[in-house]
């Protein structure tokens, strides 16, 4: 039998123990708790089983979040390379992109993502449109310009 105060290891049936003084409970009761305690927690906890929580069902899906990083980029290098009007529109809403998302207007964002992503494309094509026709202009004018001395 062990101390309940010091744990020390103390004879059977002593009510005070001999390292610390500390009063022992009675034996008898000590065994009577245990096995009240121990009817108590195979009724109630042992026999029963877990159940798994329910599942609720909901048509709410987590917005997917968007991707703002290609956007800007694409609508920067648009600008520079290809076509500047139509690359500044891509930059505004590729801009309207990030500020969509940090105010958690998910639909905002969708949308700005959408649009910019059509003005990204509007600025390569009639980019690469004008440089065919200035190659094609400045072959023109050097065949001239050829034709013109011969």
């Amino acid at each position: 039998m062990n101390c309940i105060k010091c744990y020390q290891e103390i004879p059977e049936g002593s009510k005070f123990c001999p390292h610390c003084g500390a009063e022992q409970p009675d034996t008898a009761s000590a065994a009577n708790t245990d096995a009240q305690y121990q009817d108590t927690y195979t009724s109630d906890y042992q026999n029963t089983q877990y159940q798994t929580p329910p599942v609720y069902q909901s048509s709410y899906e987590p917005e997917k979040p968007i991707n703002w990083v290609p956007y800007l980029v694409l609508s920067i290098i648009t600008t520079v390379c290809c076509c500047l009007p139509f690359g500044v529109v891509g930059i505004v809403y590729a801009t309207k992109i990030n500020s969509a998302m940090n105010a958690g207007n998910y639909e905002e964002a969708q949308k700005s993502a959408k649009t910019a992503k059509i003005w990204i494309i509007v600025a390569a094509a009639v980019g690469v449109i004008a440089n065919i026709i200035v190659a094609v202009m400045a072959a023109m004018g050097a065949m001239d310009s050829y034709y013109y001395y011969y």
